[in-house]
C-alpha cells in the first residue's frame, strides 16, 4: 500500500504531483486504498471515492509504535550519487536526521551557490524513502556545517565512528536517548578533527573489524541501533 505525507490529516488532500503519481504511475482506481500521514505524525488509511482522487473515505487510523531512541548522523560530504544512496537507505533504516558536514579530508567541501537546490533534492529523496518505508515522520537533511559547529549537534549520547581500536558502538549507547554520531569521509578524520570532537564531548567508537565506506557506515549504525530497540521496529 502506498503512503503519502500530506500537510493536514484533518483535511486530507493530495498534491498535484501525488495525484499524478496515483493516476499515471500507480494506475489506481476508485476504491483503492493508500496511507496518508501528516508531518505531525498522525495517519489514516483511506480509499478513493472520486475519480479525480480528491475525495476519500477514511477506513481506520494508523497506529505507530512509539519511537523512544532518536538517531542523528553528522555525515561527511561525499560525491552526490553515493550521498543520495546513503540518504535513501538511512531513511529506510530509521535515521531521524542527517546533518551534512564538510570534513578536513573530504573530497567534497561545499556546494556553493547550489546548496539550496542540493538540500532540497536530498530532502525529496528522504521524503520518498520515508513514504516507502512507512515512517511516521520523514527523515530530515540539513547542512552544510563545519567542525566548529558540531558542538551544536550534541544529543544525550555523542560519538564519532573511527577506524582505530575503540569500544564497539553497541557498548557505548543506551536506548531511550538522543544519539548523535559523526561519520567521516573515505580518507578518515584528521587528528585535529579528533581533538575537536573530543573537546566537544564526542567519544570515539568502533563499528567492528571491517572498514565501512562513508555511505555505508550511517546505514550500519542505524541497523545496529534498531536491532536492539524493538520499539523502533
Amino acid at each position: 500500500m502506498q503512503q503519502f505525507f500530506i500537510d493536514d490529516i484533518s483535511k486530507p488532500k493530495l498534491s498535484k504531483q501525488q495525484i499524478h503519481q496515483v493516476k499515471t504511475v500507480l494506475k489506481m482506481r476508485v476504491g483503492d486504498t493508500v496511507r496518508l500521514v501528516d508531518f505531525n505524525g498522525a495517519g489514516v488509511i483511506v480509499s478513493f471515492v472520486s475519480p479525480d482522487f480528491k475525495v476519500f473515505n477514511i477506513i481506520e487510523p494508523i497506529e505507530f509504535k512509539k519511537k523512544n531512541t532518536k538517531l542523528k548522523i553528522v555525515a561527511s560530504l561525499i560525491r552526490s550519487e553515493r550521498l543520495e544512496w546513503m540518504i535513501q537507505k538511512a531513511a529506510e533504516a530509521g535515521v531521524d536526521e542527517i546533518v551534512l558536514y564538510s570534513a578536513d579530508k573530504g573530497v567534497v567541501k561545499d556546494y556553493g551557490e547550489k546548496i539550496d537546490r542540493k538540500i532540497s533534492r536530498f530532502n525529496l529523496i528522504a521524503l520518498e524513502a520515508s513514504e516507502q518505508s512507512y515512517r511516521q515522520v520523514p527523515l530530515k537533511v540539513r547542512g552544510v556545517i563545519g567542525k566548529y559547529d558540531i558542538e551544536k549537534e550534541k544529543g544525550d549520547i555523542n560519538l564519532f565512528a573511527d577506524t582505530q581500536k575503540y569500544k564497539h558502538y553497541l557498548d557505548e549507547i543506551t536506548l531511550n536517548k538522543d544519539i548523535s554520531v559523526i561519520v567521516g569521509p573515505e580518507g578518515g578524520f584528521s587528528d585535529h578533527e579528533r581533538e575537536t570532537f573530543t573537546k566537544f564531548g564526542f567519544k570515539p567508537v568502533s563499528l567492528g573489524a571491517n572498514i565501512y565506506r562513508a555511505e555505508t557506515a550511517p546505514v550500519a549504525i542505524a541497523v545496529l541501533t534498531t536491532s536492539i530497540d524493538r520499539e523502533i521496529i
